[in-house]
């Protein structure tokens, strides 16, 4: 009987293990997907004022979800900022909705690795985290000008490389 016991917790472990991962990693996990209208995200930045997603109704903006403590998030910021850099005088908008729960470590670590997008807070992921079904970290959603999602990022990409650039940037505008 007690071995019965064991085998049926060890299965019980397996099985929660193997739904746990399908839910964060399959395509079925109930995040939102490309093609489903961007849900409302109304949040604040760190500079104090709401920075509200329809606001930019009619460009394309990337919404990415991360935290300071996620270390795939910190190797991707640098591209991201590079990314923005390079077509934000195109039109793109890049939102970094920051998970963090403590605002003084998201702040320590924006002093070192300065970006020059804004950054809005969502502690946890409870507000927009959980409308857009983010999971993990990093997850980045490609909002077209209509408010559609275009297409969905799940963990880092490297966004400053010439596919990446040519790829975002043939949604946006053409160059003046």
């Amino acid at each position: 009987m007690k071995d019965l016991l064991k085998l049926a917790a060890a299965l019980a472990i397996v099985v929660g293990a193997a739904v746990g991962f399908a839910l964060v990693r399959g395509p079925g996990r109930g995040g939102l997907q490309a093609g489903a209208p961007a849900p409302p995200l109304r949040l604040p930045a760190l500079g104090g004022q709401e920075v509200d997603l329809q606001s930019f109704s009619g460009r394309v903006v990337l919404v990415n979800f991360w935290a300071s403590w996620c270390g795939p998030c910190v190797e991707e910021m640098p591209s991201l900022e590079n990314l923005y850099r390079t077509l934000s005088p195109r039109g793109l908008v890049v939102l970094g909705v920051a998970a963090d729960e403590d605002e003084g470590a998201l702040r320590a670590f924006l002093a070192r690795a300065p970006v020059t997008f804004p950054v809005l807070r969502d502690p946890g992921g409870r507000r927009a985290g959980a409308r857009f079904g983010v999971t993990g970290y990093p997850a980045t959603f490609l909002v077209d000008g209509a408010g559609v999602i275009r297409q969905v990022f799940l963990g880092p990409v490297r966004w400053d490389t010439p596919a990446a650039v040519s790829h975002i940037g043939g949604l946006l505008a053409p160059p003046r």
